[in-house]
């Protein structure tokens, strides 16, 4: 869906490697979007709408006189109409639609989406509790890593944003296997400094192909 076959290929290696040096049961995860956020084309429109009024009215300052019926019901049906137009242009262009995506909630929805994936695909039940998710929301360009008990208190949590951070620069670029694999590499690197150890022989709990989802691009 988002990846190629080689791209697939490429992440399923690099989270192998990562799960044989460190014990550590990875889960990656694309979502195109991770909430509807119905509020969006109507931001859009009062944008437009508010935008377009203003023209007018600048309009009317520069070229004054005498409005008649036909001038202001034109006037209405431009600004409406300029309204409409930019919510419609929320649902085709995603870049657009982000203009209007409030940063907090994108961050809080992902985190909820990736919180309902974690339960969804029991991540909880690896036999040290060392599961760890790394969900990439393409339309929010958020990131959110969730691990489990058996790694929160050995790994600090600034660590885990500035990895985020890293991930976020190439997620803005719309380079989505760049971020993710950047992002697999610097885990396996941060799990190693925190003492996470591979063992000989250890079975692979949990499928290592990403998990790939439209969510609410529906």
């Amino acid at each position: 869906m988002y990846f190629s076959t080689d791209q697939t290929a490429q992440l399923n290696k690099l989270v192998g490697k990562l799960e044989k040096n460190t014990h550590v049961e990875l889960v990656t995860a694309v979502v195109g979007r991770c909430d509807n956020y119905p509020e969006i084309p109507w931001k859009a429109f009062a944008m437009g709408t508010v935008f377009s009024a203003l023209l007018v009215l600048i309009q009317d300052f520069i070229r004054p006189g005498w409005t008649g019926f036909d001038t202001a019901l034109l006037n209405m049906v431009i600004v409406i109409g300029v309204g409409a137009f930019s919510a419609l242009l929320t649902v085709f262009w995603p870049g657009f639609a982000r203009l209007f995506l409030d940063k907090t909630r994108a961050k809080t929805e992902t985190e909820q989406y990736a919180r309902s994936l974690f339960l969804e695909r029991e991540i909880f039940k690896t036999r040290e509790r060392t599961g760890i998710l790394l969900l990439i929301g393409l339309f929010e360009h958020q990131v959110t890593i969730l691990p489990d008990s058996g790694i929160v208190n050995r790994v600090d949590s600034q660590d885990l944003k500035h990895i985020i951070g890293q991930m976020t620069v190439s997620l803005k670029k719309s380079d989505f296997f760049q971020a993710l694999s950047q992002g697999i590499t610097a885990l396996e690197d941060r799990l190693s400094e925190a003492g996470f150890k591979g063992v000989p022989g250890a079975a692979n709990q949990i499928s290592n192909e990403p998990i790939e989802q439209k969510g609410a691009d529906k």
